[in-house]
């Protein structure tokens, strides 16, 4: 009797000794959820840079997307076209915004290109190392509220192309139904670039006027460039490009109003004509 009891004993002591050690897990367990809840900080996840790609699930208009870059030291790029008036559309970077991040949420401010004040809160629905969604709490110009009830969806730069953007491009618009006319494009490193046209007697033109300005994050190409030749248009005008780039063969893709899509394909070359 002695044995079975003990025996039983023992049984006992291990089955309670069991429940125990599964109540302390359980309860650690729960303690690591509720900081996960609570206490989840995207500080590091966030420094990097950004490229808006969505807006409430659909994919922005190519010209509509705007660039984010949160820095190590707490200061914010943004950039984004913008219209001044009809005569005026430019691409501009603003470096003037800081930054922290509290958990999910991120507060930015400072003062834009323009002088204006910004105070933003966005808090975070989701992120990892290749997207991000948030939404905005908060979005003031001045002191004057903003309400914006949309999702931002961005996805991060992870490469770059501008070693092998650089340099001479000799190709043209190959939209369905455009014109087979070609033209050269030649980027510099300092961030402008040359503009050559062939005039009514074919000569080759390097468009005087074109103050051409080009800015490259990832695979999304913006460009400055004044008085355009293909509308007719005058004064100050940017357009964006989602850009390949395979070996000398580089691709540009823009998505349009009422989802037209625009492409151009283009040779990387030695020179320009002149």
């Amino acid at each position: 009797m002695r044995f079975k009891e003990a025996a039983l004993a023992i049984l006992n002591f291990n089955f309670m000794t069991v429940k125990k050690l599964f109540f302390v897990i359980s309860a650690f367990a729960l303690v690591l959820m509720g900081c996960s809840d609570d206490e989840t900080s995207f500080d590091d996840l966030v420094v990097g840079m950004w490229v808006n790609t969505h807006v409430n699930n659909q994919p922005v208009l190519t010209d509509a997307a705007f660039v984010t870059e949160y820095r190590a030291g707490l200061s914010q790029l943004y950039a984004t076209g913008l219209t001044i008036d009809e005569d005026n559309k430019s691409w501009f970077e603003t470096t003037t915004f800081t930054y922290v991040v509290d958990g999910k949420n991120i507060t930015i401010e400072g003062p834009d290109v323009f002088g204006d004040y910004f105070y933003m809160e966005f808090s975070i629905t989701s992120i990892d190392d290749e997207k991000m969604e948030y939404v905005v709490n908060t979005f003031k110009i001045n002191g004057e509220d903003f309400p914006d009830p949309h999702t931002y969806t961005l996805a991060r730069v992870k490469t770059d192309l501008t070693d092998d953007f650089t340099g001479t491009w000799y190709g043209r618009n190959t939209t369905p139904g455009a014109p087979e006319t070609y033209h050269y494009w030649d980027y510099f490193p300092d961030g402008t670039f040359d503009y050559y046209f062939q005039d009514e007697d074919e000569n080759w033109v390097n468009k005087p006027d074109n103050d051409g300005e080009w800015y490259l994050y990832g695979n999304l190409l913006a460009s400055n460039y004044s008085n355009d030749l293909q509308t007719g248009g005058t004064g100050r005008n940017f357009e964006c490009w989602d850009i390949s780039i395979d070996g000398n063969i580089m691709t540009w893709h823009g998505l349009r109003e009422d989802g037209f899509i625009v492409t151009f394909e283009m040779e990387k070359v030695d020179n320009p004509p002149l």
